[in-house]
This record gives C-alpha cells, structure tokens and sequence, in this order.
C-alpha cells in the first residue's frame, strides 16, 4: 500500500482549501522522489517549507508523518531522536485526520504512527492504536487516496487491533501481580485503622488538651469518690441485698431508663435507647449493619450484601458469569492429600503396566482394579532430588486446593504437560490404557529436569495471578480474626420489650458470652437457677470498672463518632471493590474475546486434520492447506462477508504457503491462546477470592452492636441505683445508732445512781483483771514446762490473745485456726484461705459499718449543738463513753457468730 500516493480520481479532493491546489500534490511528489533517490534529509525539508506555506494541508501533514516513519527504521539514528521523531510523526498523522476525517488512508497512516509510538516508548501503549482501529472502522462511506484499496485497509486496521490486543494482554499478565499487591496493601492499611478505631471505641479517654488538664485537676478527688462509693457499693451488695434484690437490680424498666436520662438533660441518650428498641422489635438481633454508601440500615448481613451489588457496585452479566472457570476440588483432593507422593522407578513402572495389560489380553480388557494407577504398590526408588521437588509440587497444589484456586484448564495443563514429558519414555497408548493421564501422581513419574519445569509451571501462575501476596493477607485476617473472637454482655428484652435484663449468669461470675447477637429472651435463660452461695461480686467491678461517675455525653459521641469512622472505613473499601469488580470484568470480556479467537483457530486446525485423515486413505488426491483454508475464506465472504475469521485466514496465508509453516502458525496461536485463557481463570479465581475478601471487611467495619452503646447507659443507671440503695440503707443505720446514743446517756446515769459507793469495788475488780492478764501470759509457757498437749497450749494462746483484746469468751479454735509466732515474736493468726476471704469480707463489714458510725456522731453532735449550753455536759460525758472501736468489735464479734451459726 502506498501512503504517498495523490488522492484518487474517482473520489472528491478533500474539503480543505489548501489541499485543493494542485501546487501541493506537485511539491509532495517531488519530497517523495528525493526520499526515493536517497535523500531523506531533502525531502523533509521539503516537506516542511510545504506546510510552512501551506499549515492546513492534511496531505502534507500525513507525507511528513510518513518520512518521520521512515527516519525509525535506521540504526543510526540515536534513541532520543528516534522517540522525538516518533512523538512528532503522531503529532502530524492526527493532525492529517482531523483535518480530513474521512480519509482512511490517513488514518491508517496514522495508526501506523501510534503503533511504532508504542514500541520506542514504554509509556505510550497499544490501547490508543485499538481506539483509532475502532474509530477508523467506523466511518462510513470513507475515502482513500491514490491506489489504496479499503477493504484491504480495513483488513490491515483489524489486525492491527489484533495484534495490539495481543501485546497488551501480554504486557497485563506481566503487572497484574502488582496490581493485585498494591491493592492488598492498601485493603491491610484500611484494615489497620478500622481495628485501632475499634479498639479506641472500647479504651477511648478524655484525651483532648482541655480534657488532660481537667483530668490532672480532678484525679485525686476523683480516686477518693470513686474510693468511697466503690467501698459502700461493695459492702452493700455483699452484705446488704438478698438474691433476689439482686436480680430485680439487673432487671430495667425501659420506662424508667426513659427518666432517668430525661432527668439527667440527655435526649440523645433517650434517642439512642428508643431507636434500640425500636430496632430490635424488629430484628430480634442488637447487630445490625448499614450501606457504606447509602447508610441504610439492614438487620440481615446477607440483605446488606446483596444491597450493595445490586444499587452501588452492579452484577456481571450471564454471559460474563458463563466464563467463571471450574474449580477442581473433590476430583484431586484425595489424591494431593491421601496418596504416596514418591519417585517412581519409571522402568519398572512401565514393565508391570505392559504385564497388566498381556495377563489381560483376550479378556473384555482392564477394569478398575487391574489399571496400574489402582494398584496399592508401586514400583518407588529412592532419589533425594526427585523427592524434595515432588514434595514442593504437592505443596503448591496443596495451596492451590486449599483457598480453591485450581480450576479445571490449570489441571488440563498440568496434565498436558506431564503427558507430553512421559510419552517419550511409555507409550502413550499404555500410559491412557492404565489411567495415567487421569492422575496428578502421574508427576512421581518424571526426571529431575522435568520436575523443575513442571514446578516452575505452577510457581509461575501463582505469581503472574498474585497468589503468594493473597495468601499471606488471608493468613493475617484469619490470626486478627482468632485474637478478636467476639464476646459481649448478654442482655435481652423480655417477651413485650418494656424491659432490659441482664443474664442471670452475670451474678456468679459469666460476666462475657459469645456473641450470638441475641436481643430477646429465651426460655433456656429463665431456666437458669442461682442460689444466694453462687453470687459473686465480679459483677461490681464489671460495674465500676471506669469508675463510677460513667460519662454518658462522651460515650454517645465515641458511639457517633465510631459509626462516622466505620463509614469512611467501609467507603476506602468499597473503592478497593469496585476496582476488584472492574478487574474482574476486564477480564471476563477479554476471556470471552479469546474463546472466539481459539474457537477459530481450532477450525481452522481441524480443516488440516480432517485432510490429514483423508491422505491416509488411498486413491485421495491430496489438497494443499493453502488452497483449502483460501476456499475457506471465500466461503465465508459469501455468507457473512468480511468478518475477523477471514481476516485471519488472509494473515495466516500472508505469511505462510506451505503446509507444515501453516500447520505451525496455527498450533502456535493456539498454544499462545490457551497460555493466556488459563492465566485468566487464575486472576479470576484470585480477583474472586480478594473480593470476597474485600466483602468481608466492608461488612466488619460496618457491622454495630447496639450493646456497645446501651451497656455503658445501662450500667450508668444500675450503678446510679445501686449506690442510691446503698446510701439510703446508710442513712437508715445511722439514724438507727444516733438513736441507740441519744438513748444511752439515761442508761448511764441510772447506772452511776445504782453503782454509787461502789468505786473501790470496781478498782479491786480493775486490778484483778490485770493479775488476770499477766497471769494468763505465763500459762502457755507453764504448761509446755509441765508437758501440757500441743493443742491444749494453742487453745491456751487464744484464749490469751482474746483477753488480752478485750474478749470475754474463748474463741473456737476452728476458726481461728493456730497461731503462730513472727520474726519478733509476737503472736498472729494464721489463716486458711476461706478464712482469710472472710476476714476481708468482715473487714469491708467493719468500714461499712465505721462509715455509719461517723455519720451517726456528726448527726448527734449536730443535734447537740442546738440543744445549747445546757447540754454541753451531758454531750461531753456521753462522748467520753463512747468507745468506737468497742463499737467496731461488737460488730466482728456479730459477724463471728453468724459464720459459727453457718458452720
């Protein structure tokens, strides 16, 4: 074809006005005889003074493009200038067709421009090359230039799109791995900000500057109050409540939630207990997840998946969904995982196949259990070599099984390859008569080298489809998923949702379930039966776990801020999925595009075969491949006219004559085809996988539990409710004691009347007691002088240790248990484990009932200071008789004999 030929005579010049004098056509003739004559440089020169004068003459422009064309082929010329001339001869071409859009003589010149771009510049590509093709393609009632015929433009233009098609599939397969990657790691830095925002949501503190130094003024009043309520709350609870206090305090009314937040000036927080509610009559469920898109809300994590298909990211269709490969699981699974993976002696194989097959000569032939791949022994050598590679192709079709990667063209190839290395050794016949070409444990058959290739096949796909980076993101979501198993306190309504109760489990100790999500409850739940010996104060420090003074404004804005967050999460994820879906439909069409071409291909393949067949039969005048595929082609223009098998017919036979080159040309199309239909199904299967994946995490960080935001108001008004009992049964005890001190002043002084005159008693008395003492002292030490029994002098040493603190009866030696003495010799008590939780129990006790005490003595002094004057002798006196620790020790000794009542 001529690209300097004038336009044709039978055709209009071009609209342009420069184009239409002949001057122009006159000068390009003469660039182009100086290009011919040798003289490259003068016919450029020409060229350009050309359009110098004459700026709008598309023919020009295309005849520069051209000579610029023609500087690329030298060797001479340095590869900067060859990329500028390249750059400029498009420069031109296109400025060629816009100035004369229906020549397809001009822009096939400046296809020619675009492709030859391509090869002097990685950046530029082939994609610009197939849109000209196409827009070329499509003008209708085009004109050429000169001798140009159109069909065979057109024909060029179409193979041209072929053949570009081709490099830039190849170009994709070599960088689609990195795509993948980049991909993968832009899903594990979104993946990275969701958990640490989740984690923030459970551990978040005031952290604002403001809030740092609100924090540091109030730290130590609020260790003091939360101090004081914990140690009341406690006490309470231990010693306070009943069993069945305690469950009604983890049963809540919604009404009363309802006031309790009005009260506290918090609608946000009503808001948020009513949409719960509201929610949860519905769903039964406090999960629900909400479209990273659209934010609407479902209860059903499949309702949410299909939503976000269907309106935001769209569905393939069913011709696309017809290409989704096979995957080969059951058929290979046993094999890879159950059978001998060991090299085979391959003589020895190949005799005991030919015995099978002669012992079953002349019968109906071999049966299942006669084949050699179902015989229980094979002949196995010891080959260190064959071995350790055996073992890495098993473990790569290991992995391929295991995140259902093998599909059916990558076990066709797998086999197709091991049977083309075997059958050089065993007749291939015998290898299909005993099965071998069904089996993968047809690999344990090859040589080293045939290993190695046979293992670089399956290393190869795996890396072109990005499989290694794949697998290691899979292994980090399933460790993150086994360290977050999810657990959560189980609460539920009750059957007509005007109450919230915590599970009954909470009060022995179950403070955290599985998270089954349920919100309703269930009769296994009201089963459960608890005695008061079960209760566990777990539950109290579930409850003050924070402290006690639980903001609920904060919480509300980290619930909001969580779900604003999550949102964005979701979105840098959904982007990550439509670009997986877009790949993913990339390469459905560019399969569906390759069925066609081997489907040709293969048509053609079997036109040879077919006249194969017929040479082998005698008295056939054999016909050659050319003449054959050539009335093949006219066929075809007959029926359908030109479409892109004729095309191929016509390259095929442009570059081949004879039968073994057109017999090659075309296995080798379709061995190039096949190469790159497999590699397809294996981005397929890993864009499949990823975006399950990618799914999977759109779906994490979109899911909320209404438990996260309705526990902390929950426990805000338990604890609010629980530390309101505990003060109120406070008040009542002090009010008890101030009344027994107002009470013991008269005692004291019918006392004093009735006891008058009787001091030097009670001196004698006082000093028989302190004889008592020392005497008592010296007891222990006498009877171990006169053989007094271990146990008697243990009772001894109690009854002394009690004396000498006030005590009037002997303890039980059960529950003290022995004393012992320490490093200075002074006598304790050592206790048993039990008893020393006791001990701590009679100590919360003993501060509960201080915290009484005190109170009680500011109320009686209050009250003593208004009676005046006259009662400030009566207030010193009774003072002076009161004895608190007394008052403490009458308590222990109470809470001792109720623990000897128990035992």
């Amino acid at each position: 074809m001529k690209r300097n030929a004038t336009p044709s005579p039978s055709q209009p010049p071009p609209s342009d006005v420069d184009d239409q004098s002949p001057n122009i056509t006159e000068e390009v003739d003469h660039a182009m005889i100086e290009l011919n004559n040798g003289n490259p440089t003068e016919a450029l020169s020409l060229v350009k003074d050309i359009l110098s004068r004459h700026p709008n003459s598309a023919l020009a422009h295309n005849t520069l493009s051209y000579l610029l064309d023609k500087s690329l082929d030298s060797t001479a010329t340095p590869d900067h200038v060859k990329l500028k001339n390249a750059k400029s001869s498009v420069n031109s071409s296109r400025r060629a067709v816009e100035l004369c859009p229906i020549s397809l003589s001009f822009w096939y010149s400046y296809v020619i421009a675009l492709v030859k771009l391509a090869y002097n510049d990685a950046n530029a590509g082939f994609e610009a090359v197939i849109q000209v093709c196409d827009t070329s393609l499509s003008i209708e009632n085009p004109t050429v230039h000169g001798e140009d015929d159109i069909d065979l433009i057109r024909k060029n233009l179409r193979l041209f799109k072929l053949r570009s098609m081709h490099l830039i599939d190849a170009k994709y397969l070599g960088s689609i791995k990195n795509e993948i990657q980049e991909l993968q790691d832009r899903k594990e830095e979104v993946e990275l900000r969701a958990v640490s925002a989740r984690k923030n949501f459970k551990t978040q503190e005031l952290a604002s500057p403001d809030n740092k130094r609100k924090l540091k003024n109030v730290k130590k009043v609020a260790a003091d109050v939360d101090t004081v309520v914990a140690t009341r709350v406690k006490a309470y609870w231990n010693h306070g409540m009943s069993m069945e206090e305690k469950k009604d305090l983890l049963r809540i009314e919604i009404e009363d939630l309802k006031l309790h937040f009005a009260k506290n000036n918090s609608p946000a927080a009503v808001a948020v207990l009513m949409q719960a509610v509201e929610y949860v009559k519905v769903a039964k469920n406090w999960k629900f997840w909400t479209c990273c898109c659209c934010s609407e809300r479902f209860f059903d994590v499949e309702l949410n998946r299909k939503h976000i298909k269907s309106v935001h990211l769209g569905t393939f269709s069913d011709e696309l969904q017809s290409v989704m490969p096979e995957i080969e699981f059951d058929s290979v699974h046993d094999t890879v995982e159950s059978r001998k993976w060991r090299p085979v002696d391959v003589v020895a194989a190949k005799k005991m196949m030919e015995d099978l097959s002669r012992n079953k000569r002349g019968e109906e032939g071999l049966n299942e259990s006669t084949v050699f791949m179902n015989q229980k022994e094979w002949p196995y050598c010891k080959d260190s070599r064959r071995d350790k590679v055996i073992n890495e192709i098993r473990a790569r079709l290991r992995l391929f099984l295991r995140v259902r990667f093998f599909v059916s063209s990558h076990l066709l190839v797998f086999m197709d390859l091991i049977m083309e290395m075997l059958k050089k050794r065993i007749p291939e016949q015998l290898l299909k008569e005993h099965w071998m070409n069904r089996t993968l444990l047809s690999a344990c058959f090859l040589h080293i080298s045939e290993l190695n290739r046979v293992f670089k096949f399956l290393d190869d796909l795996a890396r072109i489809c990005g499989l290694y980076g794949l697998c290691s993101s899979l292994a980090k979501d399933k460790i993150r998923g086994e360290s977050c198993v999810a657990y959560h306190e189980k609460i539920v309504f009750n059957e007509d949702f005007s109450c919230v109760v915590f599970d009954k489990r909470m009060l022995h100790g179950e403070l955290l379930v599985p998270n089954d999500g349920a919100a309703v409850t269930s009769s296994a739940n009201a089963e459960i039966v608890l005695s008061d010996d079960e209760c566990k104060d777990a539950i109290v420090d579930w409850l003050l776990k924070g402290g006690t003074n639980i903001n609920i404004g904060e919480q509300l804005k980290q619930w909001t801020n969580l779900r604003e967050t999550s949102r964005s999460q979701g979105k840098d994820f959904f982007k990550i999925y439509e670009a997986e879906f877009h790949r993913m439909q990339n390469i459905f069409e560019k399969k569906i595009l390759y069925l066609r071409y081997i489907k040709i291909f293969q048509n053609l393949d079997s036109i040879c075969v077919e006249e194969d067949k017929r040479r082998e039969e005698s008295g056939h005048k054999p016909l050659s491949y050319e003449s054959l595929l050539s009335e093949w082609e006219r066929q075809i223009k007959n029926t359908n006219g030109e479409n892109f098998e004729s095309d191929i017919i016509w390259y095929i036979l442009e570059e081949n004559h004879e039968d073994n080159e057109i017999k090659l040309e075309i296995k080798k199309h379709i061995s190039e085809i096949n190469e790159k239909l497999y590699k397809f199904d294996g981005i397929i299967r890993t864009t499949t996988i990823a975006m399950q994946q990618t799914g999977k995490k759109i779906e994490a960080v979109t899911a909320y539990d209404y438990r996260s935001i309705m526990v902390p108001l929950l426990k805000s008004f338990i604890l609010e409710r629980l530390d309101g009992l505990a003060k109120k049964d406070a008040e009542e005890k002090s009010k008890a004691a101030a009344k027994a001190l107002l009470s013991e002043p008269d005692l004291d002084d019918k006392k004093n009347t009735t006891n008058k005159g009787c001091g030097d008693a009670r001196q004698g008395k006082g000093k028989s007691k302190e004889k008592m003492k020392r005497k008592d002292k010296r007891k222990p030490k006498e009877l171990q002088a006169t053989g007094g029994s271990k146990e008697q002098q243990e009772n001894v040493e109690q009854i002394s240790f009690l004396a000498e603190h006030g005590g009037d009866n002997p303890p039980n030696p059960e529950i003290l248990g022995p004393v012992i003495t320490d490093e200075l010799g002074q006598d304790k008590l050592k206790l048993k484990p039990e008893e020393e939780k006791e001990q701590r129990m009679l100590e919360e006790h003993l501060e509960y009932q201080r915290q009484i005490e005190n109170e009680a003595k500011k109320e009686r002094l209050a009250e003593l200071n208004k009676a005046g004057s006259s009662a400030e002798n009566m207030e010193k006196k009774c003072l002076r008789r009161i004895n608190f620790d007394d008052f403490n020790w009458k308590y222990f000794y109470q809470a001792q004999g109720v623990k000897l009542d128990e035992k």
